[in-house]
């Protein structure tokens, strides 16, 4: 059978690197493709391509065998292809109602019926089972909620052909279950998905066939139910990741590093308290909305506080404000890493050095030295020193952020998400620079929506449920069962 979307021979190169080497791949009617690779294997390039955003230097894209081109993005919408980049793209002060229609309005002739549109719009979400109020304005959704939204937008157009770039990565629980369960509805509808993730389990629970894809080359493609975990990782990154985790250092816990008390922010958290000792991974787990991303957002100093202290080393400090916080040795590695950790106008050596104090004579020559061992030690994937951040990978971006606070020299490692939108082998890197770090006597707090990243790399947990903490558990008593039950507010065995 003729597969109903084919790419064939898709190469492209940028100031004369090449990042895609003739690829070829296809996907039929209902069916899931998992494409899959390491961050910077040419995965978004491929799927720019398919969506209209770029195009290819040599190669071809076929629809039911016959051969279309697409100049723009809405090229490929019009042939039935929509796009849910990684990186949001809505339109923060419009409302949920206006961004779920924006791209039909330019069809529209006379006055915008508003309330009809806003019931159209709330009826739709209903049927994904998104609460979410049409008339919100987008900038008041939570991350998870704009990420729902955009996968709303694709399918309010009717795509036959529906890229997914990463659409788990900023959800967690009950959020991940609904988008796997709609996927897995309009695989019954006909609807062809290509999904890209870096979660396996998903993959295998969700896909019909792969695409590997190695710094740029076609690896590896077939049914995913002739491979398995080992196979396909080995295939993506040329090597073996091991699973076992491996033993954490042991902490002094002695050496205080970080104490908070009473720490409370109005209808945000209630009375925290918490110790984290020098050489130590705290882990901090909790649903979407439990008030973790808040919490160390307080503790850094980006968001103000109503009661609580702040000890750093034993001494009460007053972090009112991001810089103090990086004054005492602390730094935090956001949430979200695009708009908050990077500047994404700015090249790769710049952001590494633009949390530090600027001296009053730079010596380039030792800096530039200095950023190619941060690349270096952190595997982190460059053409130059000198390329825009915005234009890497996600786990590049996020590579960046952390040499940004090698660089500093903290103490205090505040770590949300750090692993979202990561391949395996970035992800063991990331776990492999924390034990580093503990080894040196830092510190390190852990924000983490996958129960075994917080599992393996803890040495105790902490557990959230609407802004307090619910439960504490050592290393030996913690289980996904047992953190679940203080997530949901229950008590523990």
């Amino acid at each position: 059978m003729t597969p109903f979307l084919q790419m064939r021979g898709i190469s492209k190169s940028y100031s004369g690197v090449q990042v895609l080497h003739h690829v070829n791949l296809s996907v039929n009617t209902g069916e899931v493709l998992a494409l899959v690779g390491e961050n910077g294997a040419g995965k978004s390039t491929l799927i720019k391509i398919l969506a209209g955003a770029i195009r290819s230097d040599e190669g071809e894209i076929l629809i039911q065998a016959k051969k279309v081109e697409f100049q723009t993005p809405l090229d490929a919408e019009t042939n039935g292809i929509s796009t849910v980049y990684q990186e949001l793209n809505l339109f923060p002060y419009l409302t949920v109602t206006e961004n779920l229609f924006f791209s039909s309005f330019h069809s529209r002739k006379g006055p915008i019926p508003w309330k009809k549109l806003h019931q159209e719009a709330q009826e739709f979400l209903v049927t994904l089972g998104l609460h979410l109020r049409a008339e919100r304005l987008v900038s008041t959704l939570s991350i998870a909620e704009k990420q729902m939204l955009e996968i709303a937008k694709a399918l309010h157009v009717q795509a036959r052909v529906l890229i997914l770039d990463e659409p788990t990565a900023v959800l967690g629980g009950h959020d991940v279950d609904r988008l796997l369960e709609i996927v897995k509805q309009l695989k019954e509808r006909g609807v062809a998905v290509i999904f890209i993730s870096h979660r396996l389990n998903e993959i295998f629970g969700l896909a019909d066939t792969y695409l590997a894809l190695k710094d740029g080359h076609q690896v590896a493609s077939g049914r995913i139910s002739e491979t398995n975990h080992d196979d396909l990782v080995g295939k993506m990154v040329g090597r073996h990741i091991a699973h076992a985790p491996e033993k954490l250092v042991q902490h002094d816990k002695r050496h205080e590093l970080l104490r908070v008390e009473g720490l409370s922010q109005k209808g945000v958290l209630q009375d925290i308290n918490l110790s984290l000792f020098q050489g130590e991974v705290l882990g901090i787990a909790g649903l979407r909305g439990a008030g973790r991303t808040e919490l160390v957002r307080a503790i850094f100093g980006a968001d103000p506080i109503d009661a609580g202290k702040v000890f750093i080393q034993g001494q009460e400090i007053k972090v009112s404000a991001p810089r103090k916080a990086v004054a005492h040795r602390m730094g935090l590695v956001p949430e979200d890493r695009g708009t908050q950790g990077l500047f994404k106008n700015l090249s790769a050596q710049q952001n590494i050095f633009m949390a530090k104090p600027k001296p009053t004579w730079i010596d380039y020559r030792k800096e530039r030295q200095t950023a190619e061992g941060h690349v270096a030690s952190l595997q982190i994937k460059l053409p130059t020193l000198n390329v825009l951040v915005g234009g890497l990978s996600g786990g590049n971006q996020q590579k960046i952020v952390i040499a940004k606070w090698l660089e500093t020299g903290i103490d205090i490692f505040l770590l949300d998400e750090p692993t979202r939108g990561i391949d395996i082998g970035a992800k063991a890197q990331i776990y492999s620079v924390m034990r580093d770090l503990c080894l040196k006597g830092m510190g390190v707090i852990l924000i983490s929506s996958e129960l075994p990243e917080i599992l393996e790399n803890s040495h105790r947990v902490m557990v959230m449920y609407k802004g307090r903490i619910a439960g504490e558990l050592r290393r030996q008593d913690a289980t996904e069962e047992e953190i679940m039950k203080y997530a949901v507010g229950g008590e523990s065995s």
